[in-house]
């Protein structure tokens, strides 16, 4: 007749990992609970900082380094597009990869990527200005200097900041920009040929 067992116990390894897995799904759930802390601007334009409101997902908000944020019917000579997160670029745009905003006076001479317009296409350049964050749900601005080329041929440093206006409430992209100078002349005062 077998003996009867006097308890069953668990191994220790399978406790350990339970624990863990209860504790990674506490941290989990609280921090999708907890709002996590986003730079919030109200519409409009404050000296090189912009905000545009482009909340509505079906219509693009323009704006023209020239003349400002632009409103229907006057839509020609844009620079810049906005639909929620996505960000157009009429002209051409380079990602100076780690470059501070701070430290750019003169455009590259190379690097650019042209817009080829489509029903919702996006500059490559800029199309991943975000990080976004599967915790808390939020987009946060990756704080990259890009380089924008008009139609016209001027160059202007940009840098995306925010995409929240106050509540918070998603969709007001705010950047910040300056005109700068064109790529320095090549040697025997020929300029430079870009895409």
């Amino acid at each position: 007749m077998p003996k009867p067992r006097a308890g069953t116990s668990v191994p220790l390894p399978v406790i350990v990992l339970a624990a863990l897995f209860v504790l990674v799904l506490v941290s989990i759930v609280a921090a999708s609970l907890t709002r996590g802390r986003v730079a919030v601007y109200e519409p409009g334009i404050r000296g090189d900082t912009i905000t545009i409101d482009a909340r509505d997902g079906s219509r693009w908000q323009l704006f023209a380094f020239g003349r400002g944020i632009l409103a229907s019917p006057d839509t020609s000579g844009w620079d810049l597009a906005f639909r929620r997160f996505r960000v157009r670029v009429a002209g051409a745009a380079a990602d100076l990869d780690g470059v501070p905003f701070d430290h750019v006076d003169a455009a590259p001479n190379s690097g650019y990527i042209a817009t080829v317009l489509g029903r919702d296409t996006l500059n490559p350049a800029v199309a991943r200005w975000y990080r976004y964050s599967m915790v808390s749900h939020l987009l946060e601005s990756r704080r990259r200097t890009y380089v924008v080329r008009t139609r016209d041929g001027r160059y202007a440093k940009l840098e995306l900041l925010s995409y929240y206006c106050p509540g918070p409430s998603a969709g007001c992209v705010t950047f910040r920009y300056a005109l700068i100078r064109r790529p320095p002349s090549r040697p025997g005062g020929a300029r430079p040929v870009l895409p």
